[in-house]
């Protein structure tokens, strides 16, 4: 693949974008095209660090930039979208946005619990009638099922709430780009979320489904003229939850929704255990504690019963100083903070 070739493409694309008609004061930064071997950045090849790491945000040589590693020959509208949704990620961290979730600790204490997650999926349904209809009726009875997990279950909807803001304005920004960029595949996005947020299963992990319920959150609000953009309001996500009634927990079909949950969690789990048992099969050890975790890919990570797996990549600190493992693993730990046994996933 021709990263400049690539480069050239999509900054163009993205120079003739109106970014401000989606997010008042969002700029385009720098961004960087990386593969197996090279870097190409701001017009030309620089040397692979292993600061370029994932599809993300960094600082790079004390500029915050966009990176995005190439596998494939990618559609350049769909990747122009997702760059600009990794600048947003720098523009939240160049305005100080402040609700960045602690995920190594969210891993291994956020609960599945049936009940808030039964009420998830009726708000999902919520916004997805919002998504073609401003409807104040059921706006009312989003927001009155959300202030009653916040109540009910304070950490997990703080959680959700903290990746709804960072993740979901950001998947929200992507969405509305690529409506400028290419209606089609801005409508298969769409379809999409459709598809995906009505399922059971789609909660798990709870941080992907985030992406999208954060994104339709910001529309809905916006639409019905709610959403404040001022740093000091922000996010009004949240903040209208205040004056907010609570329901009582109560909707149609709520047992048949109850029952999909509480399936799709023991599925879930049971996946999961799958996964460890291969990989303790498997027994190849990369890693002997004890060490401290430094970082993980949190986006699809899993917890089971003190075990922790991870997909692409591993940061690790142990006698020798810090290290990055590449591939997928299998963490046994012995808490938080501390890996007692690294093994490759089979």
């Amino acid at each position: 693949m021709n990263l400049e070739r690539i480069y050239h493409e999509l900054r163009d694309m993205i120079g003739k974008l109106d970014l401000e008609s989606v997010w008042p004061g969002f700029r385009p930064l720098k961004f960087a095209l990386y593969d197996d071997r090279r870097c190409f950045f701001d017009g030309r090849y620089v040397e692979k660090t292993d600061v370029f790491l994932a599809n993300t945000s960094i600082v790079y040589k004390g500029e915050q930039i966009a990176i995005w590693m190439i596998t494939e020959e990618p559609d350049i509208p769909v990747l122009a979208s997702k760059i600009v949704h990794e600048m947003f990620h720098g523009f939240q961290t160049l305005r100080s946005w402040d609700s960045w979730a602690d995920e190594r600790e969210a891993l291994c204490r956020y609960g599945y619990h049936p009940e808030n997650l039964c009420l998830r999926l009726r708000e999902n349904e919520l916004l997805l009638s919002l998504l073609d209809r401003d409807d104040g009726e059921v706006l009312g009875e989003l927001l009155a099922h959300r202030k009653r997990r916040s109540e009910a279950f304070p950490y997990e909807f703080s959680y959700e709430s903290r990746i709804e803001e960072i993740e979901g304005t950001a998947n929200y920004v992507e969405w509305q780009i690529l409506r400028q960029l290419d209606e089609d595949r801005a409508e298969e996005l769409t379809g999409r979320m459709r598809r995906d947020i009505r399922k059971a299963s789609y909660l798990f992990p709870i941080r992907i489904s985030a992406y999208d319920t954060g994104a339709l959150m910001i529309h809905a609000l916006r639409r019905a003229d709610l959403y404040s953009f001022e740093p000091e309001t922000r996010p009004a996500v949240f903040g209208i939850l205040r004056d907010i009634v609570p329901s009582d927990g109560g909707f149609p079909g709520k047992d048949l929704r109850l029952r999909e949950v509480t399936e799709a969690k023991d599925a879930w789990h049971s996946e999961t255990a799958g996964i460890i048992r291969a990989a303790l099969g498997k027994n190849e050890v990369v890693q002997e504690g004890p060490c401290t975790l430094l970082g993980l890919n949190v986006y699809n990570a899993r917890f089971y019963r003190g075990y922790v797996t991870t997909t692409h990549f591993l940061m690790l600190r142990d006698g020798e100083g810090d290290r990055l493992l590449r591939g997928d693993f299998v963490i046994r730990m012995r808490d938080e903070k501390t890996i007692d046994r690294v093994w490759r996933q089979a």
